[in-house]
């Protein structure tokens, strides 16, 4: 079985997204919702810190730095390119076993794409009519829920699903 990500945007990879987030300026912790004496550390003066440069080092939960979600380029498979028109191709491992990570991984770009599709495929099967391939539609909205993912992935059957998330 083969899960991946088609879309017309360019996602970072999950591994990106972690780093992104263990890195922060002084306008993203405000931004984050902390105010400017959460930030303000004893005995530094902040005044003349360029607020937009990522200087703030923030520790994640082990559990989340050491998740076995992997979301990665795969532009090139042939079998995604069969099924699906989107420009770019992204390879989704342990998504199951790590769905509160993925979920949040898809919100947080959320306001950065159009459409997403999520499949689940039998890799190489080119017998299947892409045509008739039923599509589930979910917006996404302001908080996302995991549902719709538990759903998608508690298939037993190995079968092409087509997931499309539109933000």
């Amino acid at each position: 079985m083969y899960i991946f990500i088609a879309c017309d945007e360019k996602l970072r990879s999950f591994a990106e997204t972690l780093q992104d987030e263990q890195i922060k300026s002084y306008n993203e912790l405000l931004a984050m919702g902390m105010t400017d004496k959460q930030i303000q550390l004893r005995g530094h003066d902040f005044s003349k810190l360029d607020r937009d440069a990522k200087v703030f080092l923030i520790m994640l939960p082990d559990e989340l730095t050491n998740s076995p979600l992997v979301i990665e380029p795969d532009f090139q498979n042939a079998y995604a390119r069969y099924v699906s028109d989107k420009r770019y191709i992204y390879r989704v491992e342990y998504a199951q076993q790590a769905l509160v990570h993925f979920v949040g991984y898809i919100g947080k770009y959320a306001g950065y794409w159009k459409e997403l599709e999520l499949w689940c495929v039998n890799e190489d099967d080119y017998t299947i009519d892409v045509a008739s391939i039923a599509q589930r539609t979910v917006y996404v909205q302001r908080e996302l829920s995991s549902e719709p993912f538990e759903t998608f992935f508690e298939k037993d059957e190995l079968q092409v699903v087509r997931f499309v998330i539109r933000s």
